[in-house]
Parts: C-alpha cells; structure tokens; sequence
C-alpha cells in the first residue's frame, strides 16, 4: 500500500478500496456470493508484519516498564489499548499458538501509555473489512533513520512463526 506514514488515506492506500476490492473480487471469481464473502471475511485472520521499537538503552523510559523487547528476542506481538494496533485477546493466542508450534520465542510490544504512539495499517484492515487482524513484526533500533538495526535471528524466527501460522 502507498501513503502508510502519513495515514493511509488514498485510493491506493490501505483506507482506499484496493484490498476489498482484490478479496471481493476473489470471492466472486470462484462463483461466491455476498454471504460467502461476509463468511469468509469473518472467518479469516490477517497477520499484519511491520517493525516496531526494541528498547532503546537511552530511552528506555519510553516503554511500558513491564514490557522490553529486544532485538534477537523473538518476533513481537504489538498490542495498544487505543487500538493503534489490532491485536486483540485472540489474535494473541493466534499468534502465540503459531510460535509455539514452530518453536519460537516471542515478545509483546506495549508503548508507554504517557506518549503518543504510532499505528500500522492492521485497524484499518481489522475495521473496514471486519477482518480480525493481528499486528506483529521484528523489533528493531533506529526506527525511521537511514539505518535501522534488527536481531539477525528475528526475521529467520519471525518467517518460521508466519510458516507455523500459514500451514496450521
């Protein structure tokens, strides 16, 4: 999708119609109807993967206390009371069954309730097409800069958690 840093909202953007227009279009394709489409949407579960922040040992004050992620840790599950990110109670478990299969250790990213925090496309997903979403990722340093820094094992770890979930 194009625009995602600065919300999204564009035709082709995740707020746009693209990506119900593809699933539609998929489930009418293979002879479906709206009530196929309205029961296939319910019934799927989206893994959003985007990055979000390990702890910064400068800043580490802007991270919810009882919540560290690390690079090399495990890919991380991304969770925010606001709904900045999807996930909720059962996208966890999803999520965490995945990892335990495939044997993976895996984090949990909360952002300091004091500071603002970002968002990823997955409540646009979740909210505009009913589709429970969860957002995950790899954490990394650098957010942003010219040279973001990830665990050399998180994105090795974070594919075999995504081959758990897919093959399931």
């Amino acid at each position: 999708f194009d625009h995602e840093e600065n919300g999204s909202q564009s035709d082709t953007g995740a707020d746009g119609p693209l990506l119900g227009t593809v699933l539609e279009r998929s489930v009418f394709a293979r002879g479906g109807t709206y009530e196929d489409r309205a029961r296939a949407f319910a019934g799927t579960v989206c893994l959003s993967s985007d990055t979000g922040h390990a702890v910064h040992p400068n800043y580490a004050e802007r991270h919810d206390p009882t919540h560290h992620p690390v690079a090399n840790g495990g890919p991380i599950l991304k969770v925010n009371v606001n709904m900045r990110y999807a996930t909720d109670g059962s996208g966890r478990a999803v999520f965490a069954a995945a990892c335990e299969k495939a044997g993976v250790p895996w984090q949990t990213f909360v952002s300091n309730n004091s500071m603002p925090c970002g968002t990823t496309i997955g409540p646009i997903t979740a909210a505009r097409h009913g589709i429970q979403t969860v957002d995950i990722g790899v954490a990394i340093l650098s957010m942003h800069s010219a040279r973001e820094l990830c665990g050399a094992d998180d994105p090795y770890l974070l594919a075999n958690a995504l081959t758990a979930f897919l093959t399931d």
